[in-house]
């Protein structure tokens, strides 16, 4: 696997300078040098042979250094950190290439003038330092051009790592919301169904209590937020479908609602989440649990009283909870717990409050 990534990542890396429509700047560059090195410069007629020779075959091995450089040498050296490889080999492949250019354009090249400064300079290595300056004044030219482009892949792949993030915290946000409880699900599903063998009064409304509950969860999942009013009506469902199998769980919940919760939007499923731990943690006696729910302006403050200590299981699932909504919401999600010496556990939460309108 971590051999695919590699291959993956050299092979991103290597054309890099070609993607994303980064090619145009390759053809405007060579576009460049076709009309200011031939066209302008050519003073007999244009033609197939005045093209190939002053265009073509006149900055070919330039070409191979160039492309060398950055399909090569960057993605494989540079990007890799083997710096002074890099530079050994940029520096000996300078040096090599501009070397084979001056025996190749003596005998390979033909153009229809003669370069002043090859002129003057009938010898190899004058021709050779010819070539150097030439070759670096045109390197620098081509490097500010893969600068901009590396400057250009970086910004864009902040902005795909912050979009990915994103889509990330989405992902977890989601699980959240459709996270229900399998031993709560598996438990509140056998209850309903021992009561709709047994036909007991209370089994329709049961049922009708569950089923908001389980529609409320799969509506939710496609909003950022939920109208506090409606997560208060799921939590009256839950606890209603909860007391209604009270003798069975042995859990009673007494819900003391403070506050106007018109107008105010909260994040999905939080006060659901809340709860479901405390059915998990089934008890053999019966158990009160008192939920005080304080409504402001800017936050919900819900303080919660079981009346028996938490075990390791409870726990767990309340610190998970915790560590989900402040990892989701940050800093204005409080959120702290204590088993008590009398024998009993104490909860207190403190949830941010929106007024901004709900999307789906």
């Amino acid at each position: 696997m971590s051999n695919i990534v590699q291959i993956e990542i050299n092979k991103k890396n290597r054309w890099v300078y070609f993607s994303k429509y980064r090619w145009v700047a390759h053809v405007i560059y060579w576009t460049w040098v076709l009309v200011a090195g031939t066209l302008l410069s050519v003073k007999v007629p244009i033609t197939t042979s005045v093209v190939f020779n002053h265009f073509i075959l006149d900055n070919l091995l330039i070409a191979l250094f160039y492309y060398t450089y950055c399909l090569y040498l960057i993605p494989y050296f540079f990007k890799r950190n083997r710096i002074v490889l890099f530079w050994t080999l940029t520096v000996l492949s300078y040096l090599l290439i501009a070397a084979i250019d001056v025996p190749y354009n003596q005998y390979f090249v033909k153009l229809s003038y003669q370069n002043p400064h090859i002129e003057a300079s009938s010898t190899f290595f004058q021709r050779y330092f010819v070539n150097l300056g030439n070759y670096l004044l045109n390197f620098v030219v081509f490097s500010m051009m893969l600068f901009f482009m590396e400057k250009n892949e970086e910004n864009h792949t902040l902005l795909e790592l912050e979009k990915e993030k994103k889509e990330i915290e989405q992902v977890k946000l989601d699980l959240l919301k459709t996270n229900i409880s399998p031993d709560f699900l598996m438990r509140s599903l056998s209850q309903l169904k021992h009561s709709a063998q047994e036909q007991y009064s209370n089994t329709p409304d049961a049922i009708l209590a569950f089923s908001d509950l389980l529609r409320y969860r799969l509506y939710s999942k496609k909003k950022h937020l939920s109208t506090l009013s409606e997560e208060l009506d799921a939590l009256q469902s839950l606890i209603h479908f909860i007391d209604l199998y009270k003798d069975k769980n042995n859990l009673i919940i007494h819900l003391d609602v403070q506050g106007n919760s018109s107008g105010k939007n909260i994040a999905p499923l939080s006060l659901i989440n809340i709860l479901e731990p405390f059915c998990k943690a089934h008890s053999n006696q019966p158990v009160i649990l008192r939920m005080i729910l304080l409504i402001d302006e800017k936050e919900l403050n819900l303080e919660m009283d079981y009346g028996l200590r938490a075990n390791e299981i409870l726990i767990a699932d309340l610190n998970e909870y915790g560590n989900n909504y402040r990892h989701l919401y940050g800093s204005s999600v409080r959120f702290k717990f204590e088993n008590c010496e009398d024998d009993k556990c104490i909860i207190s939460l403190n949830l941010p409050l929106s007024t901004q309108q709900t999307t789906v």
